[in-house]
């Protein structure tokens, strides 16, 4: 599993959290104690919506390895910025450009997204939510989880988002933590944010450790990140209660953002 970053804000207040995340891929004490290695290594990416502008990074790299790929995302976090960025520790599909994440879509319904996700997934359960021929070999349960949405989403609301999810919940074998950043005509943007895990899954302490996700939110930044952020920023983090889902609308021009807390299910 992997670990992850979402934020909007101020772009200066967002490069320590980038920072942070670099620090928690090289070595994760949560993943750790769970006897699964320390590191986040196979590959790492990011979009970054900043100033009319949209980069799609993927790198085959770690990110602790990846220097001029971080500094280069941090120098670019200036001004109003959106941000999702991701770090791979494989569990499923090849260790290959083609699994790194975010992954990006565009839809026939006339949107575009970005979709990352944390933890482990039934594919073959993906395969016939849906409605795919074949076991897409080669591929993750996360590059499926996105061609699934890309398939069946009608449009951007947040019923419908927590509508398909739903399925999916069920589907999910350790964690649906996952970054939705939907971009509309017009320029407008949606965000859409789960923080879930499977009951069972976390009833041992040291999956939970592992798998929470934590959140900042004031007036100028809202941010969520996988659990080991913590230990690289003492940012005023707030832990996350399981089954919370977050639909964000962003105006990007007007350097705004409004968070809207949901219960998924």
């Amino acid at each position: 599993m992997c670990r992850v970053l979402f934020a909007v804000g101020d772009g200066e207040r967002i490069r320590p959290l980038v920072r942070a995340l670099v620090g928690a891929a090289e070595k994760d004490p949560y993943k750790e104690k769970r006897g699964k290695g320390r590191q986040h290594k196979d590959g790492w990416g990011y979009t970054l919506l900043s100033g009319g502008k949209l980069e799609h990074y993927r790198s085959s790299s770690p990110i602790f390895r990846d220097e001029k790929g971080v500094e280069g995302l941090i120098e670019k976090l200036g001004g109003f910025s959106i941000l999702m960025a991701h770090a791979r520790a494989a569990s499923q599909g090849g260790r290959d450009l083609l699994n790194t994440q975010p992954f990006s879509f565009s839809s026939r319904r006339g949107f575009s997204f970005w979709l990352y996700h944390n933890g482990d997934i039934n594919k073959a359960k993906l395969i016939e939510l849906g409605e795919f021929d074949g076991d897409l070999a080669g591929v993750s349960d996360s590059y499926v989880l996105g061609a699934y949405l890309c398939r069946k989403l009608g449009g951007t609301a947040k019923g419908e988002l927590l509508r398909l999810y739903s399925p999916v919940m069920d589907a999910t074998n350790t964690s649906l933590n996952t970054g939705l950043l939907l971009l509309l005509p017009g320029g407008s943007a949606r965000a859409f944010l789960t923080a879930y895990s499977r009951p069972l899954y976390i009833m041992r302490p040291a999956n939970w450790d592992y798998v929470r996700q934590i959140e900042v939110e004031d007036e100028s930044l809202f941010a969520l990140a996988s659990s080991t952020l913590e230990l690289y920023h003492k940012g005023p983090w707030k832990p996350v209660q399981n089954g919370t889902a977050f639909y964000l609308s962003i105006d990007a021009e007007g350097e705004s953002f409004n968070v809207e807390r949901l219960v998924m299910g």
